[in-house]
């Protein structure tokens, strides 16, 4: 018994990758809209404003020309549990000659600006990236 080899004509394969192409379309989009919310785009938005604040101006306001200096050490180990002071939203969009005045009316349209709270807590060792951030969100999204 010879076993036939079913072959699918070229309409019914055109019609196979257009069904393949058009559940793949709804899943992308249904993907997109969950993860590109407004929510997500501005915490997203906040959190990069906010290390670079920390990394490129807080930090470099500090001597860390020597992380293991017992002065150094003394200094910033206090406020590792209470963390530095409070920045506002306002703070990140004007600092720096407002080199985020580009993103400013995007986050202003969600969050209230003067509300808005971010708090950095510098971590063992004190270097540019060892720290976390804490976040108050005053928006509506």
């Amino acid at each position: 018994m010879a076993s036939k080899k079913k072959s699918f004509s070229t309409p019914q394969i055109i019609v196979f990758i257009i069904i393949i192409l058009s559940m793949l379309t709804v899943i992308i989009a249904a993907v997109c809209t969950l993860v590109f919310t407004p929510e997500n785009i501005v915490k997203t938005k906040i959190s990069e404003l906010s290390a670079d604040y920390y990394e490129n101006y807080i930090y470099e306001k500090f001597d860390f020309s020597d992380p293991s200096s017992e002065n150094l050490v003394n200094f910033i180990q206090k406020y590792e549990e209470n963390g530095l002071t409070i920045t506002t939203l306002r703070q990140l969009l004007l600092y720096d000659h407002q080199k985020n005045a580009d993103v400013a009316p995007f986050l202003k349209k969600y969050c209230d600006e003067d509300t808005t709270f971010i708090n950095f807590y510098p971590e063992h060792p004190y270097s540019k990236t060892s720290y976390r951030i804490e976040f108050v969100y005053s928006c509506e999204f």
